[in-house]
Parts: C-alpha cells; structure tokens; sequence
C-alpha cells in the first residue's frame, strides 16, 4: 500500500485531526503515528502484525482509529489491519474507529460489511 504524496498529507492531517479531538474529549494516552508524537503500540496478529494511527484511553475504554484515504479502503492492507484492530479493540473492551475522507463513509461501510466487520464509529471531516 503507498499513498501519493497528496494522500500522504491527506492522512496525517486526518491523523492530526482525530488526536486533536480525543485531546479535546478528555482523552489520555493518546498516541498517533506522525512525527513528534508517541507511536502507538503494534498490536500481534496471528499472520500479520501492525500499528493503528492512533489509539487513546478515556475512562478504562481504550480506542484504536485507523485512518485510511480514497485509495487504500479496498486495499488487502486495509482489510489486514481493520480485521486485527477490529478484534483487539472487542477483546480489550475498547472500541476501533475509522476515518475516511469526506464522501468515502459509504465506501468504508461498504469494505466493512463485505469483511464482516463492525466499527464502533467511522468519521469523516466536516
């Protein structure tokens, strides 16, 4: 999976985003993958394992937010590291969270159902 430059900047901002708004929310611990910040954990998978974008703890409930772009929510990557992070959230008791770009929630909803997957929330910007 390798973003376009543009999609590249697309996604940090919505990284940069959503740790503004769990820091908002009273989130602790919150951890995101852009340069100065704590990289969040990489959390073990059975065949593959990987780090989510972002991960933040408010009153025991742990979130784990994957961020994705135009060109990688039907990615083999995507469908990877949405099935792990999907999983690990439910066994913790946390919650997984998806962000797409504005106009891709059918998209995201869409790769979630054909996964057999559930996301506790998808955002998309304003």
């Amino acid at each position: 999976m390798q973003r376009n430059p543009q999609e590249s900047k697309e996604h940090q901002g919505l990284i940069n985003m959503m740790a503004r708004h769990f820091a908002s929310q009273g989130y602790r611990n919150i951890r995101a993958d852009l340069p100065g910040m704590v990289a969040p954990e990489v959390i073990l998978g059975t065949k593959q394992n990987h780090m989510p974008d972002l991960t933040a703890d408010k009153n025991g409930t742990r979130i784990i937010l994957e961020v994705e772009t135009a060109g990688t929510i039907s990615d083999d990557h995507t469908a990877s590291q949405w099935s792990l992070f999907s999983d690990a959230a439910k066994k913790a008791g946390g919650k997984f969270h998806v962000v797409v770009p504005k106009g891709y929630r059918r998209s995201a909803e869409q790769r979630l159902v054909a996964l057999g997957l559930r996301a506790d929330e998808i955002w998309t910007p304003a």
